[in-house]
């Protein structure tokens, strides 16, 4: 048996929320492809991949369970009382500098479409949010977009925004110069080299998506992400500046042609628009010698409209501006 986490009577059934182990596999992977057309049965780990993440196949899946357990991270499915999976919860932990600190994060709320409605929807926030205490996370972020969480569920429940993306497409790396600056090579270890920093792309907690980055290369024997992947890892100082980590990579099995760029930065610089441009460049150079037609990059919004002007990028819309919702759970 599996720990519950709570349970929930609701319309004559009674639903569970509970740990998710190896043995739900096959029925997460049931639930999260409900809403998949044309794709035959027989496609590959990598095609299902491609239309959902790790959730869309046994393959990636198990692997997915596996990564979340040997970080202490939590993973949890909406069972009904005939033991049917109806929903897909996923917390991360972490400690980051301001204004993120010490929080949980909702990584995934996904719901059946007969249980989308606000009462179960505060109910699965409110065991979150006692989990997070539990594990002494005092802040706890959703991003609606993307993750989980209907604003409006959301807003009841005091959360406030306290960050907000924006995202720009770069189509002429060769035109982008980069200056004058120090490279040596980083060896993923997120701990030693980038908790202390501030990632600048926060559609994911960073130090999900550093750890996500980097499986596929260090650990392609078990990493729940396509191994057919380019990653160039570099600390990168400019002149008077303290060190970067600039990160490029580029997901060969969905688009050789588009690398993605993540920076990490002292949060002290994370505003100076002229700054992160330099670290940028210094990246779109890396993107293609891999041979990169084009890059994508994700900085906070406050400094978008400076990059777009310098590098010549094209802003991509973002559903509801993609912003971070955070509570005080103290």
């Amino acid at each position: 048996m599996t720990p519950v986490v709570g349970s929930l009577e609701w319309r004559g059934e009674r639903l569970t929320l509970r740990a998710a182990s190896l043995g739900d596999v096959p029925g997460i992977v049931g639930f999260h492809r409900e809403e998949i057309t044309g794709l035959s049965e027989d496609a590959s780990p990598v095609d299902w991949f491609s239309t959902g993440g790790p959730w869309m196949h046994e393959y990636f899946c198990s692997r997915h369970l596996r990564v979340y357990q040997d970080l202490g991270w939590d993973c949890w499915v909406v069972e009904r009382c005939d033991g049917t999976i109806a929903g897909s919860v996923e917390l991360c932990y972490a400690t980051e500098p301001e204004p993120f600190g010490r929080y949980a994060h909702l990584e995934l709320l996904e719901l059946a479409e007969d249980l989308l409605c606000a009462e179960i929807e505060e109910w699965v926030l409110h065991r979150c949010e006692a989990r997070s205490r539990d594990r002494g996370h005092y802040s706890f972020w959703c991003r609606p977009v993307g993750s989980g969480g209907s604003p409006d569920v959301l807003a009841r429940r005091g959360y406030m925004e306290r960050w907000r993306n924006g995202w720009l497409t770069l189509r002429n790396l060769g035109g982008v110069e980069a200056p004058s600056h120090v490279e040596r090579p980083l060896l993923g270890d997120y701990d030693g080299e980038a908790s202390h920093l501030l990632a600048l792309n926060h559609r994911e907690s960073a130090s999900y998506r550093w750890r996500y980055l980097w499986r596929p290369v260090l650990a392609p024997v078990s990493s729940d992400f396509p191994t057919d992947v380019s990653l160039v890892g570099r600390s990168v100082t400019l002149p008077g500046r303290p060190p970067a980590n600039v990160l490029v990579n580029i997901w060969r099995w969905r688009d050789p042609g588009i690398a993605w760029v993540d920076l990490w930065v002292e949060p002290g610089l994370a505003a100076d628009a002229a700054y992160v441009g330099d670290l940028v460049a210094a990246a779109c150079s890396h993107a293609s010698s891999m041979g990169a037609s084009s890059a994508q990059v994700v900085v906070p919004e406050w400094i978008r409209d400076a990059l777009e002007r310098r590098l010549d990028a094209e802003p991509v819309p973002l559903e509801l501006g993609d912003p971070w919702l955070m509570k005080g759970l103290r």
